[in-house]
């Protein structure tokens, strides 16, 4: 009896045993395959972190070029079309210098003939002839007209360098507004942005005003409506930078995308207007070219003078010739040298229209000269006058924005309270953005006019240079 019980309790614990061992295998098994699942997964997850990871410093490396507004400068020199024209310019004027002087060195010419006969014409004439002759032309004297003629390409190489001064110091000052009207762009954005979160905020306080019954429909209606339109506006703002941008690109050359930084120009010093003009009429290029146009114009009446002058040159010649069979008297060979000497008597008034035409050149010269000069007192004048002003402007425009700040949070408080309408809203919210505009486009405006009164002054470039070493 005690055997079989004793039987019977083995069994029954070898048979509990089995049941915990398979269970515990089953877990262990689904505990292996959790492992490999969650080690699937981690796989993925390494993978797409690193695919992340290789594609990051491309696009950070895109957002984060920055074009500084020297930067843009150079770029723009080294690379628009405009500048580019004005230095083939500069150089077809070098050229001119060497072709002047070609006209004051010698010349030399070589000719060579060989003439075959037909046969029985003549019982003196040869079978075949021959010749060969070296002639050297050396220029004394063209009643001074080769060393005019030198004289003005050198003086009208000088003028194409100040032109392709005064273009470069143009194309600075088109880069320095394109690049001020993308900082303007980009802060535009910012504000419209701002005022997009207000109309939210606005519509949220009405929606909210509205369910407990202290509004009208009219009134969220109303705040929708400002809220489409901010959305509107944010989305115009954002299409202008990019246009500002497009434009920015264009002129300084740049493929790929990029951000400017606001460059922060130093005041100028404090200088009168008396002083910054008489600088104007040493540096700026457009004028000193006018001084030498004036002198290439003094320089083309002595050239049409020297047309009432002789001339004289001096020829050398040297020939040899050869003939199959030789005729009676034949000379192989023949050397000269002589003085040509030239006197215009009559060509039909030719030379004096030329010198006519010369004199008026030299006069039109003068009057561009003198119509340049009260320009550029002028333009200084305008640029010095504008920059005046913008100090007052600009702190005037500060006190609007501080004022508009103070009162949009009043009175958007008071609304939530019930104790404003949304038309106070509204009006507060305009006067905001309408100030935080001005004052932007006062301080952008403000750096713009001291760069264009360098460059109306014409130590622009000058400045570059100057910053760059």
């Amino acid at each position: 009896m005690n055997k079989t019980t004793g039987g019977r309790g083995q069994r029954t614990g070898i048979r509990r045993q089995k049941s915990e061992d398979r269970k515990m295998r089953s877990y262990e098994d689904k505990k292996i395959k959790l492992l490999n699942f969650l080690f699937s997964q981690l796989l993925k997850f390494s993978s797409l972190l690193l695919t992340v990871y290789c594609l990051m410093p491309t696009e950070v490396h895109a957002e984060d070029k920055v074009i500084t507004l020297s930067d843009a400068w150079r770029s723009a020199i080294a690379s628009y079309e405009t500048i580019m024209l004005s230095q083939e310019d500069l150089f077809q004027a070098e050229k001119g210098i060497d072709k002047a002087l070609s006209q004051i060195l010698p010349s030399l010419t070589a000719d060579a003939d060989y003439t075959q006969y037909s046969e029985g014409v003549s019982s003196v004439q040869p079978e075949n002839s021959s010749s060969f002759s070296l002639k050297l032309t050396q220029p004394l004297y063209s009643g001074g007209k080769e060393w005019s003629l030198w004289r003005q390409a050198k003086k009208k190489t000088e003028a194409n360098k100040r032109s392709l001064e005064a273009t470069k110091e143009k194309i600075m000052l088109n880069v320095a507004q394109a690049y001020y009207a993308v900082l303007k762009a980009e802060k535009t954005v910012e504000i419209k942005e701002a005022a997009l979160k207000r109309a939210m905020e606005q519509r949220r306080v009405a929606s909210a005003r509205f369910q407990v019954g202290e509004v009208t429909k009219s009134v969220v209606l109303r705040a929708e409506a400002e809220v489409a339109g901010a959305e509107a506006e944010h989305a115009n703002a954002k299409k202008d930078l990019l246009v500002a941008k497009d434009k920015l690109a264009r002129l300084i050359g740049v493929l790929e995308d990029f951000k400017v930084s606001d460059p922060n120009i130093q005041p100028l010093p404090d200088t009168n207007l008396d002083t910054w003009t008489s600088l104007s009429l040493e540096k700026r290029q457009d004028y000193m070219q006018s001084k030498i146009e004036e002198e290439v114009a003094e320089e083309g009446i002595n050239y049409a003078f020297g047309n009432f002058l002789p001339s004289f040159k001096l020829e050398g010649v040297y020939t040899k010739r050869d003939q199959d069979p030789k005729t009676f008297l034949f000379n192989d060979e023949s050397m000269f040298a002589g003085v040509i000497f030239t006197y215009p008597l009559f060509e039909g008034g030719l030379r004096k229209a030329e010198l006519d035409e010369a004199k008026s050149k030299k006069r039109q010269a003068e009057f561009r000269r003198t119509s340049i000069r009260r320009d550029i007192e002028r333009e200084v004048r305008e640029a010095f006058h504008i920059l005046e002003t913008f100090t007052s402007v600009i702190e005037s425009h500060k006190r609007q924005v501080s004022f508009a700040e103070e009162n949009y949070n009043m009175v958007f408080k008071q609304f939530s309270y019930g104790l404003a309408t949304n038309v106070d809203v509204i009006d507060a919210n305009t006067t905001l953005v309408s100030s935080q505009s001005n004052l932007v486009n006062a301080i952008y405006d403000y750096q713009t006019a001291i760069i264009e009164l360098k460059k109306r002054v014409g130590i622009l470039f000058e400045d570059m240079k100057s910053a760059k070493q």
